[in-house]
């Protein structure tokens, strides 16, 4: 004997209880909650579809049918029908089934009620005839007919999981969730912290997983995608009907597995489109400033703008994760503080860039590390990670300048938890940067860059700053050394302070370009 209160849900939709006993409904995709209750309790052994009047239904009526359907509408609750229910009544069946335009008076609802006779309307009364049929006989033909049209969505559906999801959700009436192994909504309503839990505890399994909440069971069955930690697709239902269950999870079996399938590849996709921005980001490092005119192009195809000013970030996960597949979530936590940057894997991380047609003034840059810093902020929860922001540069030079300047800030950060692990060359003090830099192929190139400055007019300034600091900042031993007089040396050595914009009583300062002088006449040997 099945329970009518499980086979509610399965009827056809809009399908809705006009009148009987409520305990234990369950109102499934568009049935209804109206009057009446207990409908759980009723029991269904047989149907029958009774063709004909109210009144001839009820002189055909015979012990032994449960449920009667009247297939023949019937538009009106008049006094024949009250006959049919008394007659319905003491025959034994406990439920009809009349066509949904059918409004019963409030006379006809205490009637039935009085006689413990169940009425349910719905839509297409020869569809829920055939369905009571399947329902009451093996029981699997619902469960058949889920997994049927699961796989017709499946086969229908395009290429994007979205569209598959949807498409799903129109056929089980029920909104599909696409979870991460420990049990993270991707997509769809958060779980409840005691779903989660049985979710991560029964990661390995491949059958299908039922956990009851405070207001919803949760149906959830396993995709295996053969290239990382299986997902979960589920379904949270209202109320724990196993034959609701079993339809569900049957519907679940076939999605999971087109799901996998898309999943498989997207994922080969990505993997390529991963490959070839590393080669060709590597092919830009290599071209030392001056990339070929085929590079350029396929830069321009990949929406890359070389020809402007560049910030450059590095972002080094701190634990071992999947880069390909969190790239997307690295580009979403960017975007979502408002830059339009440039994503590409590295073999720890992943470098991206900021690229601007004019050049930002020293608060946009400033402005745009502060985003970046946000943006690491917010991927904390998935990932945890070192950052490092490079200055502005211009070119494609620049580009690959910046870039590296952020590798070597994001390898300072490492050490600087107080900091958050982020780092911003523009912030660093001149010793701290040159230090952080002095094992690295970026050092060389930053010294030039600083002193660049003093080495016009001849060089007289950059000769007579890097004798000043060999002299330990003595201007008779400098002027001795160089063979000028006093005030000369303190002349320059002033206007080394102008044009650096620098304080040489700092011994931060004097240490930070006492290193750069020394890396520049080593350079010349």
């Amino acid at each position: 004997m099945t329970a009518l209160g499980d086979l509610l849900p399965l009827l056809p939709t809009g399908t809705r209880l006009l009148v009987g006993p409520r305990a234990g409904l369950s109102a499934g995709p568009g049935a209804g909650t109206e009057p009446g209750s207990g409908v759980g309790s009723a029991t269904v052994r047989g149907v029958r579809g009774v063709v004909g009047a109210p009144d001839e239904v009820g002189r055909s009526l015979r012990d032994g049918d449960d449920v009667v359907v009247l297939l023949s509408p019937v538009t009106r609750a008049d006094a024949r029908f009250d006959v049919l229910l008394r007659r319905a009544s003491a025959a034994g069946v406990s439920t009809l089934v009349v066509d949904d335009g059918l409004e019963l008076g409030p006379g006809t609802v205490s009637l039935a009620e009085r006689l413990g006779v169940t009425v349910l309307a719905t839509p297409d009364p020869w569809a829920t005839s055939v369905r009571l049929h399947e329902l009451i006989g093996t029981g699997m033909a619902p469960a058949a007919r889920a997994a049927l049209a699961a796989s017709r969505v499946a086969l229908d559906a395009g290429p994007e999981l979205d569209d598959l999801f949807a498409r799903i959700d129109r056929e089980l009436g029920h909104p599909v969730r696409f979870l991460d192994a420990s049990g993270l909504a991707l997509r769809g309503g958060a779980v409840d912290d005691a779903a989660r839990a049985v979710l991560v505890r029964r990661a390995g399994t491949s059958d299908v997983l039922t956990a009851e909440g405070a207001s919803e069971t949760l149906v959830a069955i396993p995709v295996g995608t053969g290239i990382g930690p299986r997902a979960w697709l589920a379904v949270g239902l209202p109320a724990p009907i196993a034959a609701e269950q079993q339809v569900v999870a049957s519907a679940l079996r076939v999605a999971a597995v087109a799901v996998g399938h898309r999943l498989l590849l997207t994922r080969l996709d990505d993997e390529r489109d991963a490959r070839y921005r590393m080669a060709m980001l590597d092919e830009l490092r290599a071209a030392d400033g001056a990339p070929a005119p085929q590079l350029v192009q396929r830069t321009i195809a990949a929406g890359w703008r070389l020809d402007a000013w560049h910030v450059g970030a590095r972002v080094v996960a701190r634990q071992g994760v999947d880069l390909v597949a969190l790239r997307q979530q690295v580009d979403a936590a960017v975007r979502a503080e408002g830059l339009d940057a440039v994503v590409v894997e590295q073999a720890d991380g992943w470098v991206l860039w900021v690229s601007e047609p004019d050049e930002p003034g020293r608060e946009a840059v400033a402005d745009t590390a502060g985003r970046l810093r946000r943006a690491q902020n917010a991927l904390r929860s998935t990932v945890e990670t070192n950052v490092g922001v490079g200055s502005l540069q211009a070119g494609p030079a620049g580009l690959v300048r910046t870039l590296g300047e952020a590798g070597d800030a994001a390898r300072l950060a490492a050490s600087r938890p107080e900091s958050g692990h982020f780092v911003h060359v523009d912030r660093l003090g001149l010793a701290q940067l040159l230090l952080a830099w002095t094992q690295t192929d970026t050092f060389l190139p930053a010294s030039r860059q600083l002193l660049a400055p003093l080495e016009r007019g001849g060089g007289a300034l950059l000769a007579t700053l890097a004798a000043y600091l060999d002299a330990e900042s003595s201007i008779a031993e400098t002027a001795a050394v160089l063979g000028v007089h006093r005030n000369t040396v303190a002349d320059r050595i002033a206007r080394v302070e102008r044009v650096l914009g620098v304080d040489l009583s700092d011994p931060e300062t004097r240490l930070a370009l006492h290193l750069a002088t020394r890396a520049r006449a080593g350079e010349g040997d």
